[in-house]
């Protein structure tokens, strides 16, 4: 028979539990938000009658979003003299469109169904429901805008200040291949990405911006792609752990090698994840809890396989690889340092 006596540790524990839902709550909330452009019509000014009017919503049951969205501080609420409640966007909602919509489009729109199915797949296998690449490789880009970019247009300049000729493996929605033409007139670019809604997203994204001339995009997974010309720089930004994760170590090793022994005078650009799961300092950190967590969670259910950078730098060496240049992005946008990238020179030896 259960006890009515509420110990200490009750409150603690609820608001603990609490702190879960809220979460879950919200990142759906804010991801529908985004996917249907309610932040940016708030920032054209538009008000909540404009607002459902002009996507067919309910102006009550809007209300009431607008009315939650409030409470969370995403939204701001004034009441006018003649007694009009009227709702903007805050600083912060507006900084969710601009700088972290990425990962709300990563981790929701390309891996709840993730999430909600981790015991079916524990008993049925990692075929039993799928990632929403279109999401992965569009929030990955996005995310990448704030750390991958910066850190790899800066080594790659450091390296070979005129670049002229890339191949992206994994480019996503070719939102870095875009960044990078129109930062460097001089760049042309070649994207291979092998999921279908990625690669339309690309070709959207690339025509939108008017560089078909420049970027050429492949549908095509990486170990199926032949490199038709030697470019200055290879890219392999969070791709060789899904090699490695749905091929084995051999299969990888032999992939980088390969790649080494065609193209010698190539430098590679590798961007991984330090797998550092017993960090506890950097795993209970508030970017450890958010986000590398629930990212370390996912990658075996998606058949990707994370190490540590020990084990990379390792799986280089055996591919005859030396890393010439290697740096974390910058800790004032990720304080980790688990997110790390490699310059690679092909030296002739490995296994």
């Amino acid at each position: 028979m259960s006890s009515n006596v509420i110990s200490n540790e009750f409150l603690p524990g609820l608001e603990k539990s609490l702190g879960y839902l809220r979460g879950f709550a919200a990142s759906q909330v804010i991801y529908s938000f985004l996917q249907e452009g309610i932040f940016s019509l708030l920032e054209d000014g538009l008000d909540i009658n404009a607002i459902a009017q002009k996507k067919g919503y309910d102006p009550n049951l809007l209300r009431t979003v607008f009315e939650y969205l409030a409470v969370e501080g995403i939204l701001e609420k004034s009441t006018s003299e003649n007694g009009q409640v009227n709702f903007q966007i805050s600083n912060y909602g507006k900084n969710i469109s601009t700088y972290y919509q990425g990962w709300f489009n990563l981790l929701i729109g390309g891996y709840s169904s993730i999430f909600a199915n981790i015991t079916n797949i524990m008993s049925q296998g990692t075929n039993y429901v799928s990632r929403n690449g279109k999401w992965v490789g569009v929030g990955a880009c996005q995310i990448s805008q704030n750390d991958v970019f910066p850190l790899a247009k800066k080594m790659m300049e450091e390296i070979k200040p005129n670049v002229k000729t890339i191949v992206d493996y994994g480019c996503g929605s070719a939102l870095g291949l875009c960044e990078f033409c129109n930062q460097n007139p001089n760049i042309k670019a070649i994207g291979v990405e092998p999921d279908e809604g990625a690669y339309q997203a690309g070709l959207n994204l690339v025509a939108a911006k008017n560089l078909q001339e420049r970027i050429t995009l492949v549908n095509s997974a990486a170990l199926d792609h032949e490199i038709n010309e030697v470019p200055d720089f290879i890219l392999f930004w969070f791709v060789l752990q899904e090699i490695y994760g749905q091929n084995g170590e051999a299969a990888l090793i032999e992939f980088i090698k390969n790649i080494g022994v065609n193209f010698p005078d190539s430098y590679l650009h590798v961007i991984e994840v330090d797998y550092a799961i017993d960090n506890e300092e950097v795993m209970k950190s508030p970017l450890g809890l958010g986000f590398y967590n629930p990212y370390f969670l996912l990658h075996p259910f998606t058949d990707q396989k994370l190490v540590s950078d020990q084990k990379w730098t390792e799986i280089f060496t055996k591919s005859g690889f030396e890393i010439i240049k290697k740096e974390a992005v910058d800790p004032k946008v990720d304080p980790t340092g688990l997110v790390i990238g490699y310059v690679l020179k092909y030296a002739e030896y490995g296994v």
